[in-house]
C-alpha cells in the first residue's frame, strides 16, 4: 500500500529570524511525484524527486549543487524558482530583514518574487522560442512583471544586449541565426533583465563547447561582481562547479549528502559518494593520476529508496548500520568552517580528494 503523501501546510508557529547574510533558506523541502495506475488512475506511490533537503544561500555568493543525472537536482532549483510548487518543507527568502515564506506566495506576491529569482536553463536551443525575435525574448519578463513603456523596454534590451556581449543591432533577429553560445548569452540576458537578486543557473554551460563554456562562465562572474548577483549554480560537473563556486552541495537521489566550501571539500570529501565524484575529475597536470572509483550497480530508485543510507548499496565502506538506519545531516567541522555530511563514517573516513596543485594547468619543473 503506498505511503500517505506529505502535504504543504503553514505553521502554527511563526518561523525563527534567518541568519545575518542568507538570501534563501531552505529547510526539509520535499518534492514527490505521484504515481498513478489502472483505469481509474489509483495513487499507488510517489517518486521522491526531492526528498528532505535543508540548506541556504547566502548573499552574494555561489552555491554549486551537483550529482548524476536523476538526483535531484533541477527539480531543487526550480522549487526555489517556484516553477514547481513544493509538497512540504519551506522556502524563505530575506525581505528587508524579515522572512518571507517562498511556498506559500500567491498572485502579486509570487510576481514581487520572480522579480527577485529568475532562471537561466540548459538548453539554449529549446529555450528560446524561435518564433519570437531576440527583442521579444528578453523584453518578456519586463512585458510581464513591470510597467516599462515599449520604448523603456527597447532601450532596455539594448543595455542587457550590450552587457553580455552582444550586439544590440541584432536584436530583431530571431534565435536561429546566433550559435549555442550567443543564444545562452540571449538567455541570460533574460536572466538578468528585472535585477534579480538570485539566479537559478540550471546547467547552463553543460549543452556547449568547452571552449564556449569558458567564456560564458566568465561572463557569468563578470555580472555576478558588477550586478551583485546570488546564484545557484546547478551542474554534474565538479571541475566547472569548482572555478565558479564559493560552497558545494552534493546531492543524491533526492537528499543531500555533503556540503561545505569549494576547497574543502576537493581537498578533503567526507562522503564516499563525494570521494567517487572527485575520481573522475580531469586532472590537468598528466603526472597527477587518480585511481577512478567505478561505483556498482545503479542509482537507486526515488520510489523505492532502499532503507538505512540511500547510497550504502554502492557504498565500498558500507557496514551493517547502513542498511539499517538513515545517516543524521550533522556538522563535521567547526562553526566557522561548517562542513555538514549525512555519513555514519564522516568522522573515521580518510577520503581521497584532489589537491590544489592538481586542480591548475601546468607544472613547475
Amino acid at each position: 500500500m503506498a505511503q500517505p503523501r506529505p502535504q504543504h501546510r503553514e505553521s502554527d508557529h511563526p518561523a525563527p529570524p534567518m541568519n545575518n547574510g542568507d538570501l534563501i533558506e531552505i529547510d526539509n523541502l520535499k518534492k514527490y511525484f505521484p504515481i498513478q495506475s489502472g483505469f481509474l488512475r489509483r495513487h499507488v506511490g510517489d517518486v521522491r524527486a526531492v526528498d528532505g533537503v535543508t540548506f541556504s544561500i547566502r548573499r552574494g555568493e555561489t552555491l554549486g549543487l551537483v550529482g548524476e543525472s536523476g538526483c535531484g537536482k533541477t527539480t531543487t532549483g526550480r522549487l526555489i524558482a517556484r516553477i514547481f510548487e513544493p509538497t512540504d518543507g519551506s522556502i524563505r527568502i530575506s525581505t528587508n530583514g524579515d522572512a518571507t515564506d517562498v511556498a506559500s506566495l500567491r498572485g502579486e506576491g509570487l510576481h514581487d518574487y520572480w522579480r527577485r529569482v529568475q532562471v537561466i536553463f540548459q538548453d539554449p536551443y529549446s529555450s528560446l522560442n524561435p518564433r519570437r525575435t531576440v527583442s521579444q525574448i528578453i523584453a518578456e519578463p519586463l512585458v510581464c512583471l513591470t510597467e516599462m513603456s515599449a520604448a523603456e523596454r527597447r532601450d532596455r534590451v539594448g543595455e542587457l544586449l550590450e552587457l553580455v556581449g552582444l550586439d544590440p543591432r541584432h536584436a530583431e533577429r530571431y534565435p536561429h541565426a546566433f550559435s549555442g553560445g550567443q543564444r545562452q548569452r540571449i538567455g541570460i540576458a533574460r536572466g538578468i533583465a528585472l535585477n534579480p537578486e538570485l539566479l537559478v543557473a540550471d546547467e547552463a554551460v553543460s549543452a556547449l563547447d568547452v571552449s564556449i563554456q569558458g567564456q560564458i562562465i566568465n561572463l557569468m562572474v563578470r555580472l555576478q561582481r558588477e550586478l551583485e548577483l546570488t546564484y545557484l549554480f546547478v551542474s554534474h560537473d565538479l571541475g566547472i562547479v569548482k572555478h565558479i563556486s564559493d560552497r558545494i552541495a552534493v546531492m543524491y537521489v533526492g537528499k543531500l549528502v555533503e556540503l561545505c566550501s569549494a576547497d574543502g571539500m576537493f581537498r578533503r570529501p567526507r562522503h564516499p559518494y563525494t570521494e567517487a565524484l572527485l575520481s573522475a575529475v580531469p586532472r590537468p597536470n598528466p603526472k597527477a593520476k587518480a585511481a577512478r572509483i567505478l561505483l556498482p550497480g545503479d542509482v537507486a530508485d526515488p520510489a523505492n529508496k532502499p532503507p538505512g543510507c540511500p547510497f550504502h548499496p554502492r557504498c565500498r565502506y558500507a557496514q551493517e548500520v547502513c542498511a539499517q538506519d538513515e545517516p543524521e545531516w550533522r556538522n563535521v567541522g567547526d562553526e566557522e568552517h561548517r562542513h555538514l555530511v549525512a555519513c555514519h563514517f564522516a568522522d573515521t573516513l580518510e577520503l581521497k580528494g584532489v589537491l590544489q596543485a592538481e586542480t591548475t594547468a601546468g607544472t613547475t619543473q
